[in-house]
């Protein structure tokens, strides 16, 4: 790594990774475990994995992207929406008029006893309900 005349694969024997360097630059290095992207990325057709994803800079989807098992993690910034809803639970038709820039929560489990240093917010067949750090559990609104 470090020409700036290179490109193409290069395998890194001290990290057990297979890189691709863009004028000597790596973008992409992939392990057995573990896929790491570095410059802004664009995916283009729908995206599926089943392990690690690491990138460093923007990723635009220009079609679905969809996380099948584990979390989708944030560390720093926001996850940001800004077209379209939040669906918390498999939300179908929501009603004769779909909202639009909202939280949409499925029926689910009520939370119940203390949470430690939490809140959060569900809903109940009728209600939207909300949990505080003492283990208060009321409807909001």
């Amino acid at each position: 790594m470090g020409n700036p005349n290179y490109n193409g694969w290069r395998w890194d024997e001290v990290n057990s990774e297979l890189e691709v360097e863009v004028q000597g630059t790596k973008v992409l290095g992939s392990t057995s475990s573990a896929l790491t992207i570095t410059p802004a990325t664009t995916v283009t057709g729908a995206a599926t994995l089943s392990s690690t994803l690491t990138v460093t800079g923007l990723v635009t989807a220009s079609a679905a992207l969809t996380v099948t098992t584990g979390n989708l993690t944030t560390t720093a910034g926001d996850n940001r929406i800004t077209a379209g809803n939040v669906r918390l639970g498999a939300v179908a038709a929501f009603g004769t008029t779909q909202p639009t820039s909202a939280v949409v929560c499925k029926q689910g489990t009520e939370g119940a006893g203390a949470v430690a240093t939490s809140s959060g917010i569900w809903a109940n067949a009728t209600v939207l309900r909300k949990v505080i750090a003492d283990g208060t559990v009321s409807n909001v609104g």
